[in-house]
This record gives C-alpha cells, sequence and structure tokens, in this order.
C-alpha cells in the first residue's frame, strides 16, 4: 500500500554531512538571558563608586579649615586667625593631646577619626579646652564618665537657655542633632534633662565642649543668627586660646582605617545591604527562569520514511483515527486535484462535489463512492481506517493512470 503522507520538513543533507555538535547560545541570547542581572551589578558599583566619593568628599571637605566648599569650614579658621588664634591643621589623632597647654583649644568634627588610645590620651588631659562635634558613644565614654548621649533633635535656631558664658555671647544659633544627658556639665540650647550642647570636664579635668552638630560653623551657615560668636567663643576667639589644633581626616594613615565606618553616613551601610539583597533577588528570580522556546537546527538528520512511520505510530497511541484519516485524503487529494484539471473561477479551492465529479469521471467509479471515500467520515476502527487507505489508493492509481488494470 502506498499512502501520500501530509509534507514534512526533514534534512535530506547525506548522513555524513549532519553537524557533530548543538550549536551554543548567540550573543543576543545570552544578552536578553543575563541583561538584568548585569544592569544590577552595573548599579551597585555605580553606587559603590558614588559612596566612595561622597564618603570622600565629606570627609576631606566638612569642616576643614581649608575647604572653601558650603560644607567647609575656612570662614572659621579665617576669623579664628584675625583675632590671634593659631589654627593648626592637624591629621595624626594621636599628636591632639601632646604638649597641651592652658591656652591651647582642640576641635574634633570628625570624632570618628579618633582611635581608642587618641581618645583615651585626649580624656586624661588636665589642660586647654575640646571641642567634639557629635561624637559617638564610645569616644565619649574614653572622654568623659559624665556626659552621654540622648537622643536626636531637629536642627533649628534656638535660644540659650543656660549660663555658659560662650553660649550666653552668642544668642541664638543654629543647632540640634544629637542631644546629650550630663548630671554635673551645663546643658544649653535644650529643653528637659538633655541638650544638643553640653559643657563639661573630661577625665584629666580639661574643659570640654560637646554640640550635637556642627552646621552653624560651616562656610555656608557661619554668617546666620549667633553662629560665628559660638564657634569664636568655644575655639578660643574670645582671648581664651592662642592655637587651636583642628583636626582633619587622613585617609592614608593606617590609624584611621579602624574607624573609617564612623566617618559614613548612617543610611550608607543600610543602603548598600538593600542594593545586595536585591540583587539576590533578582538573580534567584532570573536563575529559574527558563526563558521562550528557541528553534535548534536537528543533531541528526531524519529520513523521510521514518518521519511518516513515527507519526502514524504517535496517531495508533492516540486512537486518533480521524487525524489520520485527514492525512491519508489530504495526500490523495494533493496527488490528483493538480492533475484533473477543474475549473476555480472563483479562485478558491474547488468544491468537494466538484472534485468527486472530476474523480468519478476518470477513474469510472460513481460519485457517490468517490465522494464518500475521499470526504466521508473518519472510520470507527483501524479496520476501516486500513479500508479507506486501500480505497484511497486504488482510487489514486485509477485517476492518474486510469489504463492500467486494476490489480
Amino acid at each position: 500500500m502506498s499512502v501520500q503522507e501530509a509534507p514534512v520538513a526533514v534534512d535530506h543533507r547525506p548522513a555524513g554531512d549532519a553537524p557533530s555538535t548543538v550549536a551554543g547560545p548567540s550573543a543576543p541570547t545570552l544578552w536578553r538571558r543575563y541583561r538584568v542581572v548585569l544592569l544590577v551589578v552595573v548599579l551597585v558599583l555605580l553606587a559603590a563608586i558614588a559612596m566612595g566619593v561622597a564618603r570622600s568628599r565629606a570627609a576631606q571637605g566638612r569642616l576643614d579649615p581649608l575647604s572653601v566648599d558650603p560644607e567647609g569650614g575656612r570662614a572659621l579658621a579665617t576669623l579664628l586667625g584675625d583675632r590671634g588664634v593659631r589654627v593648626d591643621r592637624v591629621t595624626d589623632p594621636t599628636t591632639l593631646a601632646t604638649g597641651l597647654s592652658p591656652t591651647t583649644a582642640v576641635l574634633v568634627p570628625i570624632p570618628g577619626l579618633l582611635d581608642e588610645s587618641a581618645a583615651r590620651a585626649l580624656g586624661d588631659a588636665s589642660r586647654g579646652s575640646l571641642v567634639l562635634l557629635d561624637p559617638p558613644r564610645n569616644v565619649l565614654e574614653s572622654l568623659t564618665a559624665d556626659i552621654r548621649p540622648s537622643s536626636v533633635t531637629s536642627i533649628r535656631v534656638r535660644s540659650a537657655g543656660c549660663d555658659e558664658g560662650a553660649a550666653v555671647a552668642a544668642g541664638d544659633v543654629l543647632i540640634g542633632g544629637t542631644t546629650y544627658s550630663s548630671g554635673d556639665g551645663t546643658r544649653c540650647y535644650g529643653d528637659g534633662d538633655a541638650a544638643p550642647m553640653v559643657v563639661g570636664t573630661t577625665r584629666g579635668g580639661a574643659r570640654l565642649a560637646v554640640l550635637g552638630t556642627g552646621t552653624m560653623l560651616t562656610n555656608s551657615r557661619l554668617d546666620e543668627d549667633g553662629n560665628a560668636a559660638l564657634g569664636l567663643n568655644l575655639l578660643g576667639g574670645d582671648g581664651s586660646a592662642d592655637e587651636l589644633r583642628w583636626l582633619v581626616p587622613d585617609p592614608g594613615r593606617a590609624a584611621n582605617r579602624g574607624s573609617t565606618p564612623s566617618i559614613l553616613p548612617d543610611w550608607v551601610l543600610p543602603a548598600a545591604l538593600q542594593l545586595l539583597l536585591a540583587g539576590l533577588l533578582v538573580a534567584l528570580w532570573r536563575g529559574r527562569r527558563l526563558g521562550p522556546p528557541v528553534v535548534e537546527p536537528l543533531p541528526v538528520v531524519v529520513r523521510a520514511a521514518e518521519a511518516v512511520e513515527g507519526r502514524s505510530r504517535l496517531y495508533r497511541r492516540a486512537q486518533a483515527r480521524d487525524r489520520a484519516a485527514d492525512a491519508l485524503r489530504s495526500g490523495a487529494l494533493a496527488r490528483m486535484v493538480p492533475r484533473l484539471g477543474i475549473d476555480s473561477s472563483g479562485g478558491g479551492e474547488p468544491s468537494p462535489e466538484a472534485v468527486a465529479a472530476a474523480v468519478a469521471s476518470r477513474s469510472g467509479r460513481s460519485d457517490a463512492d468517490v465522494h464518500a471515500v475521499l470526504f466521508g467520515p473518519p472510520p470507527v476502527d483501524d479496520a476501516g481506517l486500513v479500508a479507506l487507505a486501500d480505497s484511497l489508493d486504488s482510487i489514486v492509481r485509477d485517476t492518474l493512470d486510469p489504463e492500467v488494470p486494476h490489480q
């Protein structure tokens, strides 16, 4: 029995020409697969670079006596110099407490720069005066046993509210930030038991002033309200000191490396952790995604007869006699219709009746028999499917070569 199956796209190259390996994913495919992960990595790197630049700029420019940036301290250093106070820019924290005299003042705008030994040395000082801006708890514990951080308040213009000479002479100033509690010290600019400015003494007996923020001492805010007066009075501009040791960060010093995290803003570490968590979530999400189906060349050559047999086995396993019958009838019609010369004036496919009449005329069979074989209902069992295949084969032979006698 010869049956014409529906057209199947098959590679007809000789077996020796078949590709031996399957091609790997192309560059565009890799880009589509990993572009989200790459984007997250780039964003994390850019965020890290931005944080590093911000940290470097903040550490080098924030209240530096040489900095003219809005957050710098050049204006305050100039005013102190005009009043006879020599400003020494110090980058080594271990030298701050060396040779302190009663007329020496020390300003530490970034207390996180102080390591344990430097903070302990300042705490043991018995002469001079110290001014610290927003010091952390561990530094305060090394300096004094009386002052401790309490809470955080808004930065705004406040009145002194105390009898400290420097605060009374300055009047209203822009202050706030961290507040501090103290048993024996003088609390200024606050309400209740905690205040953003406390004046007390170190463990050794030196004068100690702690401020919750240094915003009022920056170039951009020094000329507002009594900010300049407060800075000058605390740092010796009132005649109480002739030398000011001003600590600034030196990133190259090994002593500063252990306290580097204290220099960073509080939001840096949580932001970095959130970026890392987001990157991991995106990696897990993209890693579980299989992606869209892709078309790949077959690694082997499939013969046409094997493809037909394989499809037939699938039809048989699924009991799809109707699909098998349609395939057999479609193959037969594909061979016969082009050679029947049926007029299709409408431009579409010829009607079943016209095809049945033309085939009956060529094969010598009745129209009803031909129509039943070509367009009838599907067979109900395997025997009927085999009979249909035999009938189609006979009609095709009679139609295409009517001179050949029937077997």
